[in-house]
Formats: structure tokens, sequence, C-alpha cells
């Protein structure tokens, strides 16, 4: 007689165990739709960041492109006037050779730590014929050989920036 009452009350019974299964259903059917918008949600961001990277590139190309032109510029001056204001266009070609490394470092920053536009001795370079062209300046020997150097120098971090695009 106690296998009747133990068996009657133990065995789950339909209506509750329907019940349980449909609100179980909606749940993880919430769940899915919650889940889709929230990967929908990452998708769309992870691609405007994505552009924003793009587009900050374009921009830092472009800024570098227009530095080294003004340099590139400067340099040409610098072989047409023979010295009477070499020191201060040279400072300039310093101003623009630095604005370029600083949006180099930039571009690498925001790339988080791989992402230099033109290598770095490409500056160490620049940085190097700009001392030399400045000290034999100072004691007034020939210069020929730093402004030609300088010039073949910014041209060909020209390219290096138009081969970038």
């Amino acid at each position: 007689m106690m296998d009747k009452w133990s068996t009657r009350y133990s065995r789950p019974r339909e209506g509750v165990r329907a019940a349980d299964s449909a609100l179980l259903d909606r749940i993880r059917n919430i769940a899915l739709i919650l889940l889709t918008v929230a990967l929908l949600g990452v998708g769309i961001t992870g691609g405007q960041a994505m552009a924003f990277r793009s587009d900050t590139e374009n921009t830092f190309v472009n800024r570098m492109q227009t530095e080294c032109s003004d340099a590139l510029s400067q340099v040409n001056t610098l072989s047409r006037n023979g010295g009477s204001n070499s020191a201060a266009l040279l400072g300039r070609i310093r101003a623009s050779v630095h604005a370029m490394e600083v949006i180099n470092e930039m571009n690498n920053s925001l790339h988080g730590g791989s992402g230099y536009l033109v290598p770095v001795e490409t500056f160490t370079n620049l940085y190097a014929i700009i001392d030399s062209y400045s000290n034999k300046l100072t004691v007034g020997s020939v210069i020929t050989e730093e402004q030609t150097n300088l010039a073949a120098s910014l041209t060909a971090l020209q390219e290096q920036l138009a081969a970038l695009r």
C-alpha cells in the first residue's frame, strides 16, 4: 500500500512539466534575442572603430605629406639663397621633420606600438643631415653635400608617404 502512495506523489504531473517547459523556452528565446542584439552592437561599434583608425591614418599621412613638401621646398630655397637666412630656413626644416616624427609616433601609439608609417631611422638620418648642415654652416664650410643629402632624403620620404596611399 505504501508503494501506491509514494509513486502517486513522486511522479511529476504533466501540467506542471508543460508550464516549466514553456517558461524555459521563453527565457531561452529572450536570452537568444539579447545575445543577438549585443553581437550586432559590438559589430557596429567595431566597424566604426576600424573606420576611425583608417580615417585617422589617412589624415596622418596627408599631414606628413604636407610637412614633407614644405621641408623640401625650404631645402630648395636653401640652395638658391646661398646662406643669407639659411639658419632660419634650417630651423623651419627641422620643425617640419619634427612634426612628421610626432605624427609617426602618434600613429604608432594608436596601433599599440606596431604602426609606424615611416621607419624611425628615417628621422634619425634626417636629423643627422640637418645637424651636419648646421655645423658646417656655422664654421663656414661647403654645404653642397648636405643640401644634396637632405633633398634626396626628403624626396625618398615623400615617395614612401605616397606609397602609403
